[in-house]
């Protein structure tokens, strides 16, 4: 049977750490990921997507937290076609670039090939310590609403397998044009051919969202990502994250998942991971919906789960 994780997307979020879930004796980053692991199974970095990791903070992950506990990555945003702060480049590139203001914004159309493959080169690095610890629950690309279904597309999706060798990675469209009849067959054939895992998303329903549904694209495992659905917010014009991700998910909104996963499930028997992953980071409403997720399941709870009880699933 493939073994179900249930985690958050962030164990670091600002509004997390004034929510509570934390204890006092949890004051500095390797006691919180301590604590959280003691909690969860799994959990994902998204300080990746902001800037490039190092080598250090890579086995401090690994060391800090039990054996068999995973991370998955998400992808420096260059990667995936958003914009990087100019502060977050390494000093190698911003010397090649010239001085910029520290907030202004970088573009992966901006930079020469060479400069991309070493780019690339140097954010692979700590995800291979994570990969040679046997830690890496799976490399997130993560696309922005606006990237659309093309045969380019799909080509820039091979050439991340290409670079990446055998990892486990995860893509995430967010536009519908790539599951639109005839695309769709196209867009999860490649995913196939390349062992890459399609990730289904639970988001609010826009003109340009993609639908809740679930498709096994790679033999390793299968990735759901929730980011609540807080429709207001994602059509807001200029809405920062927070007002975007500000959702808490009711117990019958989850347990409409229970049937998708026990068909992931039965689709990748014992060959695969299922993670099932919040994001809805707003002060402590991932936690919340990964905690009623897996009491929905009936996951069995880690040793110090006892923040359960906090929390009314109704």
């Amino acid at each position: 049977m493939a073994d179900v994780r249930v985690g958050i997307c962030s164990w670091t979020d600002r509004t997390l750490l004034r929510s509570g879930f934390y204890p006092a004796s949890a004051s500095n980053p390797a006691s919180r990921l301590a604590y959280y692991a003691s909690c969860f199974d799994v959990v994902e970095i998204d300080s990746t997507y902001y800037s490039l990791a190092d080598i250090r903070s890579a086995f401090r992950w690994a060391a800090g937290t039990p054996p068999g506990f995973m991370f998955g990555v998400k992808s420096y945003a260059i990667f995936t076609f958003h914009r990087a702060k100019y502060s977050s480049l390494p000093a190698w590139l911003k010397a090649e670039l010239g001085a910029k203001q520290p907030d202004e914004t970088v573009r992966r159309e901006e930079l020469s090939h060479e400069q991309r493959v070493r780019l690339f080169t140097e954010f692979m690095e700590p995800v291979e310590i994570l990969r040679s610890a046997e830690r890496l629950a799976y490399l997130l690309f993560q696309f922005p609403p606006g990237w659309v279904f093309s045969a380019q597309a799909l080509s820039y999706i091979k050439r991340l397998r290409e670079m990446s060798g055998p990892l486990p990675l995860a893509v995430e469209v967010r536009n519908n044009s790539w599951l639109k009849e005839g695309n769709r067959e196209k867009f999860l054939s490649v995913l196939s051919d390349q062992n890459i895992a399609y990730v289904a998303v639970d988001e609010p329903e826009t003109g340009w969202s993609v639908p809740r549904d679930c498709y096994v694209t790679a033999r390793w495992g299968s990735v759901a990502r929730f980011h609540g659905r807080n429709r207001a917010g994602w059509k807001k014009p200029g809405a920062s994250v927070q007002e975007r991700f500000d959702y808490e998910y009711t117990r019958d909104e989850l347990q409409e998942w229970a049937g998708r996963v026990r068909e992931l499930t039965d689709k990748l028997k014992a060959a695969g991971n299922i993670f099932l992953m919040f994001n809805n980071c707003v002060s402590d409403k991932a936690v919340k919906g990964a905690l009623m997720m897996s009491d929905i399941l009936g996951l069995s709870p880690k040793k110090k789960l006892n923040i359960q009880k906090t929390f009314d699933f109704g």
